[in-house]
């Protein structure tokens, strides 16, 4: 049986040898002894979970430019089955959303464990509708790279933020703990069914995780709509993860001494990791971009 990371009576869940700890850590200050403790936990297990990274007020704006944008924007959102739409140059059309690649909550661990060369790399957004499908259509996959030989060379961080309550009757992340680093060498192909951890928690619940950690949507029969955001961050130095999330000049322009000074350094970078984030060269420049991602999955599941 798998086990599950419930977020909904608590701020963060650190897993030890000899069992679970509950922190509850205030915002916005955030002690250098909590940072420390998430990154230990990051680090061992490959995921943290951090509650109300996003408030109330914020996750209703999010989801109103959601709505907008699907009524304005109807041909920008990618349909990969009846079940699952995804965007994935949203802050391209609006700068309603440019807050959450900045959350201070979730961006403060982030360059305690990344660094001051962090990097913002690509926002997605999905929606995953009601199905009967019994499992994601990507089922257990590494992110960025989907080829198992270069499974050392996927290095960035993922952040999934819960626009909608997510519970045992509803789609959720589920991930397997440690596949990042001591259990690396395991194949997605390989996975036990029980060894999975399915993460819980109310809208408003970050889920960071690294990306060379296998994982998957696990989908429920009679789940409510369930929407998230997508995050990905990396430091400089590094090719960037993804071309398919433009950077606007907006933020590229930006001037805040508050953020961290590469952030958004990887703007006009022609340099893509190759992998599913990267256009095939094969492919008609001119093609629109949820063609092209369609092929690339087309592709990449061929391969697999």
């Amino acid at each position: 049986m798998s086990s599950t990371l419930d977020m909904t009576a608590l701020d963060c869940l650190y897993y030890t040898p000899t069992g679970a700890i509950l922190i509850h850590a205030p915002m916005p200050t955030i002690a250098e002894e909590t940072y420390s403790r998430e990154i230990s936990e990051f680090e061992e297990r490959g995921f943290i979970a951090i509650r109300s990274a996003l408030s109330e007020a914020q996750i209703e704006s999010i989801n109103h430019a959601l709505d907008e944008d699907l009524q304005e924007s109807p041909d920008a959102w990618l349909g990969f089955n009846e079940a699952l739409v995804q965007t994935v140059d949203l802050i391209a059309r609006t700068p309603a959303l440019d807050f959450v690649i900045e959350n201070p909550r979730v961006l403060g661990f982030l360059r305690n464990l990344i660094g001051e060369d962090i990097t913002f790399e690509e926002f997605d957004v999905m929606i995953r509708e009601p199905t009967s499908q019994p499992q994601d259509f990507k089922g257990w996959h590494r992110d960025l790279i989907r080829r198992y030989e270069r499974r050392m060379e996927i290095g960035y961080i993922s952040v999934i933020y819960y626009l909608t309550d997510v519970t045992e009757a509803d789609h959720c992340f589920s991930i397997i703990p440690e596949t990042h680093a001591r259990l690396v060498d395991l194949r997605p192909e390989d996975v036990k069914p029980g060894s999975e951890v399915d993460v819980l928690g109310p809208a408003g619940t970050a889920v960071v995780f690294h990306g060379r950690c296998i994982h998957s949507g696990k989908l429920r029969p009679h789940s409510r709509q369930r929407r998230t955001l997508h995050v990905y961050y990396w430091s400089a130095g590094h090719p960037r993860a993804s071309e398919w999330t433009p950077i606007p000049r907006r933020l590229y322009e930006r001037d805040d001494p508050g953020l961290p000074p590469k952030l958004y350094s990887k703007y006009g970078l022609k340099e893509v990791v190759d992998g599913v984030g990267r256009r095939p060269p094969d492919l008609d420049p001119a093609m629109p971009v949820n063609d092209a991602i369609r092929e690339v999955h087309r592709r990449t599941n061929r391969r697999m």
